[in-house]
């Protein structure tokens, strides 16, 4: 699974060495489903993390960076990665460290005590299970998205849910159910009449740690159709197209972020939520294609 950090002032990436994919058993049951759980514990336990700023005195961790100006550390949902990793890098209350994954991930490392600063999950679920553990404090909505099939800008063999249930030889990915894209994707799916939902769950060929692995897999061919975000599909420029839902099963996505008990930088960690909410990183968020908190999806 791709776990990419950044550094808010040197912008860098890192690439685990988690699986990207694992065949479905909620969506396809022929399957058998291989689950990234146990790499997330052995990587735990090696105490192996993602990585930052080779220059100690440069602030890594949650300590104090530069005098009186903190650095924070970020966990954020991989679907966030574009617009936040835009909008922290020359942010000047704190210095701002990011960490990127599916959500279900970044809550099992504060679960176990790895948390940073800030926790920003693409879904409401996780950080209110959170908090009601006593891991982070009270969420807030922060923004909203919209989840799209996602098909090739050219030459796409579907572009209906009607066109995926009927297509015997159609190829799709989706998110695994404890991730939130797939978590909204059942969702959406689960209000379709019994046969089209199960002639679509059929097609199903991968399920994948979260909506970028989703997504590399219709831009590797690797699958004719996948359920996405709005904002992955307009990231890619042109180079996949949404195909937006019915109304009726469009499921209503939101964003929630949370302070991380026993932050050491709690008051700059809540500026920081604040301003995802209106102020310089909520306005790159809307940029980006993200809705207004409590938007319809």
């Amino acid at each position: 699974m791709p776990v990419v950090r950044t550094d808010a002032t040197v912008p860098m990436q890192c690439w685990g060495t988690m699986p990207t994919s694992s065949p479905s058993s909620a969506f396809v049951p022929r399957y058998a489903r291989r689950t990234a759980t146990v790499a997330l514990a052995l990587a735990t336990a090696l105490g192996v993390t993602a990585c930052g700023s080779d220059d100690e005195s440069d602030g890594a961790g949650s300590g104090s960076a530069g005098g009186d100006r903190p650095t924070l550390t970020v966990q954020a949902a991989a679907s966030l990665t574009g617009a936040l990793t835009a909008c922290t890098k020359d942010y000047g209350p704190a210095k701002v460290r990011l960490s990127f994954a599916g959500s279900d991930e970044l809550a099992a490392q504060i679960r176990k005590g790895a948390g940073g600063d800030l926790f920003a999950a693409a879904n409401a679920t996780l950080p209110q299970e959170l908090a009601q553990e006593g891991k982070v404090d009270t969420p807030v909505a922060f923004a909203g998205n919209e989840l799209v099939l996602a098909v090739p800008a050219t030459g796409a063999k579907v572009d209906s849910l009607e066109a995926i249930a009927d297509g015997d030889d159609v190829r799709l990915a989706v998110g695994a159910p404890s991730v939130p894209v797939g978590s909204y994707t059942q969702k959406a799916l689960g209000r379709l009449p019994q046969a089209q939902r199960k002639a679509i769950l059929d097609r199903v060929r991968t399920e994948e740690p979260d909506v970028k692995s989703v997504l590399a897999k219709l831009q590797q061919g690797v699958v004719d159709a996948a359920f996405v975000y709005r904002t992955d599909v307009t990231a890619t420029k042109g180079a996949v197209k949404a195909v937006a839902l019915p109304t009726a099963i469009r499921p209503k996505v939101s964003y929630e972020a949370a302070v991380v008990t026993g932050s050491e930088q709690a008051a700059a960690a809540k500026a920081l939520l604040e301003d995802l909410r209106s102020g310089t990183c909520g306005a790159a968020l809307r940029t980006a294609g993200f809705l207004a908190p409590g938007a319809a999806g």
